[in-house]
């Protein structure tokens, strides 16, 4: 893409993979039906640990110009595993774009676990 002669440039913005992640991390945990962040090896551990640590759960890469992110979350039990990952993608997807200005490529739900309330 040409630039407009009118544009001046002053630098370039570089946004780092931890951004990105605070980024998600917020709009993730905002999301309904998320209790939290776990990490990508929970799968296979006795229990999965609940963190709020943006960086522990989500993994972000750039590919071509355009981002890929990975979240790894415990929802809650009694929730719509699709409905909750549905709204996730959504919410990381709206947030990142909108902060960023660059395209999400992809964005993939790894669901660790589901917390069960002591109510249940």
């Amino acid at each position: 893409m040409g630039k407009h002669s009118d544009e001046k440039d002053f630098g370039t913005i570089y946004v780092s993979p931890t951004a990105i992640a605070t980024i998600a991390s917020h709009a993730l945990m905002t999301s309904y039906g998320v209790v939290g962040m776990a990490s990508k090896n929970a799968i296979g551990e006795f229990a999965a640990t609940l963190t709020r640590d943006p960086h522990h759960g989500i993994s972000v890469q750039f590919v071509q110009d355009q981002i890929i992110i990975d979240v790894y979350v415990i929802i809650e039990h009694g929730t719509r595993i699709s409905s909750v990952a549905a709204s996730v993608i959504n919410a990381v997807r709206f947030s990142v774009e909108k902060s960023v200005g660059m395209p999400v490529q992809q964005i993939t739900v790894h669901v660790q676990g589901l917390r069960v309330n002591k109510d249940d």
